[in-house]
């Protein structure tokens, strides 16, 4: 999977939050939904949102991301590709929407 996290201003100012937490978490939900996204969505691109036990799905990374921040702009989101080993994953760097 295509391991990326995107961040937001409100997400980047607390105090609480805690990577390590936020990318088990958000594996763990991956693996719940595995099955059902490789079904019909195998090769996209799905923004999770573990928390809230959500996902968007794209042809593309920018795609999924941006369906997210749609319906959750302050939310941080975690992208995998659907089906694929992980090919990088960024840990301190962040994108800003």
């Amino acid at each position: 999977c295509v391991k990326i996290k995107f961040m937001t201003k409100t997400n980047l100012s607390s105090q609480n939050f805690n990577q390590e937490d936020f990318g088990k978490q958000s594996q763990d939900f991956y693996e719940k939904i595995k099955d059902q996204l490789e079904k019909k969505d195998f090769g996209k691109y799905a923004a999770l949102d573990f928390e809230a036990e959500k996902y968007w799905t794209g042809e593309t990374a920018t795609e999924a991301l941006t369906k997210a921040k749609k319906d959750s702009p302050d939310k941080l989101f975690y992208l995998v590709q659907v089906g694929f080993p992980t090919a990088f994953n960024i840990q301190s760097s962040t994108v800003w929407f």
